[in-house]
């Protein structure tokens, strides 16, 4: 599919002609990689651009949509500061002015605690975004950083911090090869894979059938990915670790063991806690017969290639946590593990060094109010609105909010949206007026997409086969980047004052000059032991936070060690737009990505075995649980303005089963009440084959109260104004927004 406005006869005398740019889709993880036509300032064409190494050609409604992102005239242009009141435009001077008064007032009078960071999803997409919020955190000091993660992929991390010491060793199926792959709560047909980046998904797993293979789906959804399963398995939302446990125990039941070649230990002990849930009770709880849950196991075991994958709907739920570790726990189990066709760990080109780490980055600090504990590094969200609330030494006065909707994204909404109220200073780097950045006391504009350079720094990890790419912006940037923000807000966080141009420049020499440092340091770089003066004149550019991407590519596995043999250079990448080919998943990695200091893969950490003993005795929900869904026209709550992607059936209709309907009396096109813990909203109803019984399904992203300032806005229930922040993961504090108990009533 290709977006294509028909050029003026560009023959004609005088006329501009029309270039050809490479560009990388920043809005999800497939990254795909786009063909764009211009003339002059104006985009004529969109399309895949089918020489990328590799998404192939493959995009998206969303990647033909960045024209319309990029000139929609509601998009934010210029700084916004209130005044009386009102959001009003200012200078980029006058902003930074008035955020460096209100923020060193908070510092100085309250301490750095006393101001939060909050991070949305496009953070993770966007290096001049990511590294600039990364540099103003370790200026500001603040203990108080939330993310879109702690509501979405921190139990994934957990799980892979506690197995592995790493919780960035998360391993990914190597789809290419497998020839049995079980989903859980997964809909790659619809997000290209999350934390696992695999574009062009339908034609892989077509290819999975035609070498013989069989794809199986667990899922209270029959999702898009299910319908083309070879078999798909309802089960009661929440209860994927009884499911995985009743596997566990099929399996050992019919002799298999766990790989001896592997360094593992407490395999054991992790085996006695399981015994404690028996597979009729695994079966009960899940809603899966127990013959099922058998013939699932014996075909795990008889594959040569199987392997298991789990995404939010394994992690948005009361066991996210343990759920994610007993995913690995079964592919170790099957000998799925760092093998060829089995659960691999993908390679990054960029170096991120490695920080000497004595323990588990699990609560080595608490919440202020309920003494919730941190996990890598963060705060759950879940925590934001009472630390918020709550007076006395520590509370949180003001927020900066990178790229983040928290109002609309966020349980109990309600109550989110009246702390964020009342802080004493709300600063959003943002690009709409959002019903989180209405709110605010400075608004500062984030880039278009064709002015930003673009390169996976994070998601890079994740790919289902190794490659390098990195994107030049297409249009000069007609404001200051994510980058410079984050490097102004990070000058007034340690001087407490506005930087000058020079100022500013010496400033990033230094946080340069401190990327070196950690790299040169690092025995695992390619320039350890490196002098950092001689990097910081060899790296190209000389300014912007490309300069921090030279020197991560160039120190990888892949670079050039700053001129000590032939390897990747980001001038190499820049002079490469359709991308390097690194080849497939390499297997043996553990050793390489494995981070406790005993070198072992632990099975039983003691957050685990607690969490068994919580599974045994939890109580089952009986009623109707709501879960959500994703589309390929939207992308959480920031697309909604786009008419292009608002054309078609409705996106926020309340999926519900035709027996669980009738018992309602709601029909096809009625207006249901939801209720639920955290608040009530009204949606209209979709009786679907597709939903198991007792399930009713809604989108998330969406919001029909409020005056924003977006004049096409798409809009719908708000998902979020049911749940509660009570019913969490335990051990990550990541809010349960799949299976939230519910009941229903027609409301027409």
């Amino acid at each position: 599919r290709a977006l294509t406005v028909e050029p003026d006869n560009i023959q004609n005398s005088g006329a501009t002609a029309v270039e050809t740019h490479h560009r990388i889709c920043p809005i999800c993880e497939a990254a795909c990689g786009l063909r764009i036509s211009t003339r002059g300032t104006e985009v004529i064409e969109i399309r895949g651009n089918d020489d990328d190494v590799f998404s192939d050609g493959h995009t998206c409604a969303k990647g033909i949509a960045l024209t319309e992102l990029h000139t929609d005239p509601d998009r934010i242009r210029m700084p916004l500061v209130r005044r009386n009141g009102y959001l009003q435009p200012a200078t980029w001077d006058e902003a930074f002015q008035v955020i460096q008064e209100k923020l060193s007032h908070s510092i100085e009078n309250h301490g750095r605690d006393s101001v939060a960071m909050y991070v949305g999803n496009p953070t993770a997409h966007n290096i001049s975004l990511s590294m600039g919020f990364g540099t103003f955190a370790g200026a500001l000091g603040s203990k108080n950083l939330y993310t879109a993660g702690t509501v979405d992929q921190v139990p994934k991390q957990l799980a892979c911090e506690l197995m592995f010491g790493n919780d960035m060793a998360v391993p990914v199926p190597d789809i290419l090869n497998c020839d049995y792959l079980l989903m859980l709560g997964a809909n790659p047909v619809v997000s290209n894979g999350s934390f696992w980046v695999v574009p062009k998904i339908r034609d892989k797993i077509r290819q999975l059938k035609q070498r013989g293979g069989k794809l199986v789906t667990v899922d209270p959804r029959r999702s898009e990915t299910a319908r083309l399963a070879d078999q798909h398995l309802f089960i009661r939302p929440s209860t994927d670790a009884f499911f995985l446990t009743g596997v566990i125990h099929c399996l050992l039941e019919q002799g298999v063991e766990f790989p001896s070649e592997l360094n593992l230990k407490n395999a054991a002990k992790l085996i006695d806690s399981l015994a404690a849930i028996s597979l009729e009770k695994a079966s009960r709880a899940c809603g899966i017969d127990t013959s099922d849950i058998r013939e699932i196991a014996t075909q795990l075991a008889s594959a040569d290639h199987p392997v298991l994958y789990g995404r939010v709907g394994t992690t948005l739920q009361t066991f996210g946590t343990l759920t994610s570790f007993l995913i690995e726990v079964v592919n170790l189990l099957v000998g799925a593990f760092d093998c060829e066709g089995g659960a691999m760990f993908p390679e990054q080109p960029f170096h991120t060094p490695n920080p000497p780490r004595p323990g588990i980055s699990h609560n080595r600090f608490q919440s202020r109010v309920s003494g919730v504990p941190e996990v890598l590094g963060q705060m759950p969200v879940t925590v934001l609105a009472e630390e918020i609330e709550t007076t006395g030494e520590g509370q949180i006065r003001s927020l900066v909010c990178f790229a983040g909707n928290p109002v609309l994204s966020n349980p109990d909404s309600d109550r989110l949206s009246a702390a964020l109220d009342s802080l004493d200073f709300l600063v959003c780097i943002d690009i709409y007026q959002t019903e989180t950045s209405q709110k605010a006391d400075v608004i500062l504009p984030g880039s278009s997409a064709f002015e930003d350079v673009h390169y996976d720094q994070f998601l890079g990890s994740m790919g289902f086969k190794n490659a390098a790419r990195y994107s030049s912006n297409i249009f000069p940037p007609s404001q200051p980047g994510e980058w410079d923000i984050g490097l102004t807000l990070s000058y007034m966080a340690q001087h407490h004052t506005v930087p000058n141009a020079q100022e500013l420049a010496a400033f990033e020499d230094d946080v340069v000059a401190a990327h070196i440092s950690n790299q040169v340091t690092d025995p695992e770089s390619g320039i350890y032991g490196r002098d950092v003066q001689e990097i910081l004149a060899t790296i190209e550019p000389k300014h912007g936070v490309e300069r921090i991407l030279d020197l991560g590519i160039r120190a990888g596995r892949w670079g050039d060690h700053f001129n000590q043999r032939q390897g990747l250079t980001l001038k190499q990448l820049t002079e490469t737009p359709n991308g390097v080919d690194l080849g497939a998943l390499r297997s043996g990695r553990a050793a390489e990505v494995i981070r406790h200091e005993d070198g072992c893969i632990d099975l039983a950490p003691q957050i685990i075995l607690d969490e068994l003993q919580r599974l045994k005795d939890f109580p089952q929900s009986t009623g109707l649980q709501l879960i959500g869904r994703r589309s390929t026209r939207s992308n959480n709550t920031w697309l909604r303005n786009l008419t292009s992607l608002n054309r078609g059936s409705s996106l926020c209709e309340l999926l519900i089963n035709e027996m669980d309907a009738a018992e309602h009396h709601l029909q096809d096109g009625d207006l249901a009440r939801i209720n639920g813990s955290g608040g009530s909203i009204t949606a209209t109803v979709k009786i679907s084959t597709d939903i198991a019984p007792g399930v009713v399904c809604l989108p998330h992203g969406f919001e029909d109260q409020g005056d924003i300032a977006q004049s096409n806005l798409t809009r719908g229930p708000n998902y979020n104004r049911v749940a509660t922040t009570t019913a969490v993961d335990k051990p990550s504090g990541t809010a349960a927004l799949n299976g939230v108990p519910v009941t229903l009533q027609k409301a027409n």
